[in-house]
């Protein structure tokens, strides 16, 4: 009530002073602006932008490391885990023929001419597939001798050119693409050789 009054009696003493009716309504209008308190709509408006700005910045940067980690490259699967590239990148048929040379492969046209021995057989193609995208592979692998050329057909997959040879009653397989030697599981090289003689004799090589 006290301020009321007050500004009651500052009204009257700004009436008596000699001045023009739009100077006096401008001073009216700047003493009611002063005295009016803020709008708490107008700050919780200033305050609340800022903050629901950097609230949104946290979102999305959570939201892209969550994509990321749960979408890794391909490369870093085939590193961290080869048994799921493998299932990715099956065998699906292998084409066998003998060797002219290390340095040259035969398979590279006309995939049905004589001489050329197509494989689609389960435990084969199981094998293989093991043995390139497994992690068996020498470093002192013995030389090449009397090798024969593999080409592996993948399914989702540029093909394999390889290079095959057995020494010793082990088998040994490389990619022309890399220098890495992959050996054939103990276990399962006897099956390869016997199933290569049986080709060598119906196909004759």
């Amino acid at each position: 009530m006290k301020k009321s009054f007050e500004l009651e009696g500052s009204f009257r003493r700004l009436s008596q002073i000699p001045r023009s009716e739009i100077q006096k309504r401008k001073t009216y209008n700047s003493i009611i602006q002063t005295g009016r308190p803020e709008r708490p709509i107008r700050y919780i408006l200033r305050n609340w932008t800022g903050s629901l700005l950097t609230f949104v910045m946290i979102l999305v940067c959570a939201a892209y490391l969550l994509t990321v980690i749960k979408s890794p490259s391909h490369e870093g699967l085939a590193a961290l885990n080869p048994s799921e590239v493998f299932a990715e990148s099956e065998i699906v048929i292998t084409y066998f023929t003998k060797s002219d040379s290390a340095d040259h492969f035969n398979l590279h046209s006309n995939l049905t001419r004589k001489g050329i021995s197509i494989i689609d057989e389960p435990s084969w193609l199981g094998i293989m597939n093991k043995t390139v995208n497994g992690l068996n592979n020498v470093k002192n692998a013995p030389e090449m001798e009397g090798a024969y050329d593999l080409l592996l057909i993948y399914e989702g997959r540029k093909p394999d050119k390889c290079k095959l040879w057995v020494n010793d009653n082990n088998v040994y397989i490389k990619r022309l693409k890399e220098q890495r030697v992959y050996k054939v599981e103990a276990s399962k090289a006897a099956k390869v050789i016997a199933m290569i003689e049986d080709m060598e004799k119906q196909v004759q090589f």
